[in-house]
């Protein structure tokens, strides 16, 4: 009952408060406050005043072969004069930042100065014309650089690249480019033999693809790409088997060797697109004289050379045969 009398008792307050805001004479007198509000406001901005804002800083034209030694300031501090309208409109759309271009004739190791007179300069080209600069911290920049030592380096991936059941890996793997040129200490720089990507994980590869891969950071080299492209061409395959005549090697002309069998069934993988296009020469089964003539055995197992990138999981039968020599008349 207490309750009941409690919720009853709450909403009569509640509309009693809001017949009240909701009354004629509270609404003029909320409306006039509003446009007197503005009016000051408006009037305000149109004082002139100061305020101190802080611009951003961007050094460009800086090759990458050089090192910039100290540590310029990354943002500078400006005392200005303005309506405060125009003032407003660089908090209010933020600053961007202004560059600082470096581009000039860089020697083994020096000192770049921007002077009082050049930076305010460029202020006034980045600031709006109607402010005033009344004070600049710091008024003038000094850059510290050295040239670093610089060399071509190959591209080393690093990377588990699975293609999906069925498929195969079709030829090369393309890196764009394969070849980096590497800036940095001397000593550090005469260290490295390749430059390896981050690792990357491929798995279930089903087509001709083109990845981005990152060089792998080294603190104090820097590098003129830090990305690279990778085409990984991946398609179905299939099994193929071919007859391939063993070959002789390194025999004398005045001998014979004959092998049982004289051919050998070669199995191999091969994707679709190749399939027609195989060439058996690509194959080479062979038994070379020299091998037989340092043990005395009449069966020897024959070598095989892979001549094509788009065939894998090479094997013969036999792997072995049996040969005769004989004299030739």
């Amino acid at each position: 009952m207490a309750e009941h009398f409690g919720i009853k008792l709450f909403r009569y307050y509640l509309q009693k408060i809001k017949s009240f805001f909701l009354s004629k004479d509270i609404l003029i007198f909320l409306l006039f406050f509003a446009l007197s509000a503005g009016f000051w406001f408006v009037h305000a901005l149109g004082k002139e005043r100061e305020t101190t804002i802080s611009v951003p800083l961007r050094y460009v034209g800086v090759p990458p072969n050089i090192d910039i030694t100290n540590n310029p300031p990354a943002v500078i501090s400006l005392s200005v004069h303005d309506q405060g309208l125009q003032l407003l409109g660089y908090s209010r759309n933020g600053l961007h930042p202004m560059s600082i271009d470096l581009s000039r004739t860089f020697y083994q190791k020096g000192d770049i100065v921007i002077t009082a007179d050049q930076l305010a300069g460029r202020l006034k080209r980045y600031l709006k014309p109607t402010t005033s600069i009344l004070e600049v911290h710091p008024d003038s920049i000094l850059i510290q650089y050295e040239k670093l030592s610089t060399t071509v380096l190959p591209i080393k991936l690093n990377a588990k690249i699975e293609p999906a059941h069925q498929h195969i890996i079709n030829g090369d793997i393309l890196l764009d480019p394969s070849l980096v040129t590497v800036f940095g200490p001397k000593k550090l720089i005469e260290s490295l033999k390749s430059i390896s990507t981050e690792f990357i994980d491929l798995s279930n590869i089903t087509d001709t693809a083109t990845y981005v891969f990152k060089l792998k950071p080294i603190k104090s080299v820097r590098y003129s790409s830090k990305n690279i492209k990778v085409t990984i061409c991946a398609e179905q395959f299939t099994e193929k088997k071919i007859q391939i005549p063993i070959q002789v090697l390194h025999c004398p002309v005045n001998f014979k060797l004959r092998t049982f069998p004289p051919v050998v069934e070669a199995t191999f993988t091969v994707g679709l697109s190749h399939f027609n296009s195989f060439n058996p020469t690509d194959i080479q089964v062979y038994l070379d004289y020299n091998d037989i003539q340092k043990v005395n055995v009449t069966k020897q197992k024959l070598n095989i050379i892979n001549g094509s990138k788009y065939i894998s999981n090479l094997r013969i039968s036999p792997q072995e045969v049996e040969f005769i020599l004989e004299p030739t008349h």
